[in-house]
């Protein structure tokens, strides 16, 4: 069977993969492999690990994350997550791709899952993801663009896949009351939830039809942009967004910016995410509450 190796510490952990299952979101996946990982922990769900998927697919044989078993590598679409399962799962609801399993004890997740959840914001937690042999023929090959304006949004999408930028370092360096807490959650979330909307442009199903799309995104990009760029100060990342408003007037073009800004939102949030030690505020969270008798 095609496998991957997902590699933390030095050690490689083979994941077997399902290409009848998810042969479209497989292919793309090994053509970005290699890959280097930041890890985050799960917030709501529980006992998973994720990272930041580099491509956008539809799902395929739709299955139910709160059914698969520890050791299962999914794609979640809509959140645009790659993730590997460790225990039981608690509050999800959501239909995945699965992509194949871990093979052999899984001891090792589970230690490093309590490991991603306590450390998360604290340091970087890595990890390696590479293609063995036997699954390269399966990439899929990204879609070229002969649009000046589109290959100037690739490019600055794969430059905030290479490392944040340095506005973020930026962000946190920044000082005054409730900063930079303050603007770091909020531009996460902002960017996450920009993330998700625009992502659910991709389909009519959402009640969004195709003449309706580069409307309803400009409308996106300004609003959300208010806070990004305006509240947070990021404005180089503001700016991609506000010069990506310029292609919409392009019918032929609307899919390819769509797939591009969310791979460029999404992983700019990701970024933000890995600085947020979410163990610490959660633990304070619950002193304040006990506190207040509401535990």
């Amino acid at each position: 069977m095609p496998s991957l190796s997902f590699t933390l510490d030095g050690v490689a952990h083979e994941i077997e993969l399902y290409p009848d299952l998810a042969p479209v979101t497989i292919g793309k996946v090994i053509a970005n492999l290699p890959a280097a990982l930041d890890i985050h922990c799960a917030k709501i769900a529980g006992q998973h690990i994720f990272w930041h998927a580099p491509v956008v697919a539809d799902i395929e044989k739709p299955a139910d994350i709160l059914t698969l078993p520890a050791g299962t590598f999914l794609y979640w679409p809509e959140r645009q997550f790659l993730e590997l399962i460790y225990g039981d799962l608690q509050a999800e609801k959501a239909q995945v791709s699965v992509l194949g399993r871990l093979t052999g004890d899984i001891g090792w997740l589970r230690a490093f899952g309590r490991r991603v959840v306590e450390n998360h914001g604290q340091a970087p937690l890595l990890a390696q993801l590479t293609a063995n042999e036997d699954a390269l023929a399966l990439a899929v090959p990204e879609k070229p663009f002969t649009s000046p304006g589109l290959n100037a949004l690739r490019t600055a999408r794969k430059a905030m896949w290479q490392a944040p930028p340095e506005e973020m370092y930026a962000l946190l360096r920044r000082q005054g009351m409730m900063i930079p807490y303050g603007p770091l959650a909020m531009a996460e979330g902002e960017l996450r939830k920009l993330h998700e909307l625009i992502w659910r442009l991709r389909s009519a199903a959402h009640g969004i039809g195709t003449a309706e799309r580069a409307r309803v995104l400009e409308f996106l990009i300004d609003a959300f942009n208010a806070r990004i760029d305006g509240f947070c100060a990021l404005h180089a990342t503001g700016k991609v967004l506000d010069d990506a408003k310029a292609l919409l007037g392009a019918p032929e073009d609307i899919d390819d910016v769509i797939e591009e800004l969310v791979l460029f939102t999404g992983r700019a949030a990701a970024w933000l995410d890995t600085f947020i030690p979410w163990n610490a505020l959660n633990e304070a969270t619950q002193a304040a509450l006990a506190r207040q008798e509401l535990r």
